[in-house]
């Protein structure tokens, strides 16, 4: 399940956020519609890198625990990991010129 986790946190690590330029700070609400979409991108991104990480340091934790607690009798939880989405950019089709090519 660790594995699992870095390799997700890998993928996400691997993302490229967009830039957000000078000309959709300025820009009409087509940027503006630009800009929010990669904020929420990168919100997206983050919110899963910070949900993945506290999940791995849990499991650390338990596992710390269960070595401090060797005559015990353990047992451990299985947790199943939610399914993974990784984060899609979305382009937005209303651009001037994009239905004429």
């Amino acid at each position: 399940m660790e594995k699992e986790i870095k390799r997700r946190i890998e993928m996400l690590n691997k993302q490229s956020l967009p830039k957000i330029s000078q000309t959709q700070l300025r820009g009409g609400m087509q940027n503006r519609l630009h800009r929010q979409e990669s904020i929420r991108y990168g919100n997206n991104i983050n919110k899963q890198k910070k949900k993945l990480k506290d999940k791995l340091c849990l499991l650390e934790k338990e596992e710390k625990m269960e070595k401090k607690v060797l005559g015990a009798f353990s047992t451990q939880s299985i947790e199943v990991l939610d399914d993974f989405e990784e984060p899609v950019f979305r382009r937005i089709r209303s651009m001037r010129g994009f239905f004429n090519e």
